[in-house]
């Protein structure tokens, strides 16, 4: 099970389970983690020292890293294609 706040994973048989009045149940690892989310009114994902943070922050960093790469992987591949297929018609309009 992990905690419904910071995401991390809590140990069997620890940590706090909350029921809410609707029925969904709610596991906290600790109890700062409780009271930033029910009494502070707090999101896992803005706050700096949660798990949920730092993933978001560290795959956000990746992803931009991966996908301006692989855009300019696939600009340079689209570039020779055009390039070939330019060649390919002017020698074809010369013979």
């Amino acid at each position: 099970m992990f905690c419904s706040f910071c995401n991390n994973e809590i140990p069997r048989a620890t940590g706090l389970l909350y029921v809410k009045r609707d029925g969904t149940t709610l596991g906290f690892c600790s109890s700062k983690c409780r009271r930033n989310m029910l009494k502070l009114g707090r999101e896992g994902r803005l706050v700096k020292w949660t798990a949920k943070q730092a993933t978001l922050i560290s795959d956000h960093k990746v992803v931009e890293k991966k996908e301006s790469a692989f855009a300019k992987e696939i600009e340079a591949k689209l570039a020779e294609k055009k390039a070939k297929e330019e060649a390919e018609k002017s020698a074809a309009g010369k013979k």
